[in-house]
């Protein structure tokens, strides 16, 4: 059974604007490159620690 990853709004629109296609990619990226990347923030860093969890 597959458990689908809910995300926010604004972390969907940081994954369009940086064409990460996929939850799953984005859980890939460390913590300090994605603290580099445009748009993205400590908000946004909580989210993906806590979908790294599920």
């Amino acid at each position: 059974m597959k458990v689908e990853n809910k995300i926010n709004p604004e972390l969907q629109r940081f994954m369009d604007a940086q064409k990460i296609p996929s939850v799953a990619e984005l859980l890939l990226i460390n913590d300090e490159t994605l603290l580099g990347m445009a748009g993205f923030g400590w908000r946004m860093l909580k989210e993906v620690l806590k979908l790294r969890k599920i």
